[in-house]
């Protein structure tokens, strides 16, 4: 204690003796340079003067502060919060693509851009044939086209293979290959946006609830703590103060004190510290309490369950349509492959 008591008057002292001096000394300069000797710079001087002395008032008792140490449970706690909070960043940093539909086919921009030229010709086109004001309004109001399907890869698989097999005759076995195509990759999108909902749903949400919420609330309760440390600190630092005869010369040293006053405000003081101690205690163990709630809930894992199981039923689902046309293109290949040797064998 002697020691911070000593190194606390070093920085005061260092406080008055060196800065003050500069503060003169700048003034001084300032006068000397420019010839302006007047009073505003003098009540510059002043001024940081006055500040300089503030300061090293209001500081000098801070380093002499015997600050509350945390529980090293508490501070452990703390570290596992941080830790839990920059898994939610990194998890969420990506599974927030699955609620963009179109992250597996970025083309989907170039075909939206159509999409939407294709709207607004189809508005202009109603609104020139409009004879009444209520048409125009219908016309501007209504949809002018069925709307489009989703931008998954799956789904853009699906469309060009549909689209595909219109343009040949239905007899052509490549036609009726493109058919199964298109349905087995339609079944496909379907199961990956049925994907995409539930990790959202599941784990996206409830993640993202997290970071505004629960942990923005321990963040809270942690502060109040740090809050409460200050002031208690700061009423063992007064108190350290008296006991050690005031901190310096001043008022107390002119006017003689009344020894009944002094015992009141010791009291006083006692009991003032007594109660920040308290206090101190309950708000960390409310915050303890908020930080096990937040560390002990199932929520992550239950998100991460329903990620894996969708994903899998995703995949199952994919596999299951795949393998139900896989052999029925086998056979068409099979056949065209047995007429293509055939017709060669004619040929020759």
């Amino acid at each position: 204690m002697d020691t911070l008591q000593g190194f606390g008057k070093s920085v005061s002292n260092t406080f008055n003796t060196s800065f003050t001096p500069f503060a003169a000394r700048t003034s001084q300069f300032v006068k000397e340079q420019l010839g302006q000797a007047d009073d505003k710079v003098s009540e510059a001087s002043v001024v940081v003067s006055s500040q300089i002395q503030r300061l090293s008032h209001l500081y000098a008792p801070k380093l002499l502060l015997a600050e509350t140490q945390l529980p090293a449970d508490y501070r452990e706690l703390e570290a596992r919060v941080d830790a839990l909070h920059k898994v939610h960043q990194r998890i969420l940093s990506v599974t927030t693509q699955f609620g963009n539909e179109a992250y597996d086919y970025p083309p989907n921009l170039r075909e939206s851009i159509t999409d939407l030229s294709r709207n607004v010709t189809g508005r202009f086109q109603a609104l020139s044939n409009a004879a009444t004001p209520a048409e125009a309004q219908q016309a501007l109001v209504s949809p002018t086209q069925a709307p489009t399907e989703p931008k998954t890869f799956a789904h853009a698989i699906s469309r060009a293979a549909g689209a595909s097999a219109e343009l040949l005759p239905a007899s052509d076995p490549l036609a009726s290959g493109l058919e199964k195509l298109s349905t087995a990759y339609h079944e496909i999108g379907k199961a990956r946006l049925a994907q995409d909902k539930v990790i959202v749903d599941q784990l996206v949400q409830p993640w993202t609830t997290n970071l505004n919420i629960s942990f923005k609330n321990v963040a809270k309760h942690r502060q109040e703590v740090e809050n409460a440390r200050l002031l208690l600190d700061a009423a063992k630092a007064r108190q350290r103060q008296r006991e050690q005869g005031g901190g310096g010369p001043g008022l107390g040293s002119i006017f003689k004190k009344n020894p009944a006053d002094e015992a009141a405000a010791d009291q006083q003081l006692r009991d003032e510290v007594e109660h920040l101690e308290d206090n101190f205690i309950n708000i960390m163990e409310k915050s303890v309490r908020s930080m096990n709630g937040l560390l002990n809930t199932p929520e992550p894992l239950r998100g991460l369950s329903a990620l894996v199981h969708s994903v899998l039923e995703y995949h199952q689902t994919s596999a299951d349509a795949l393998q139900e046309i896989a052999e029925s293109i086998n056979g068409l290949q099979r056949e065209q492959e047995a007429s293509y040797r055939q017709s060669r064998e004619d040929s020759s």
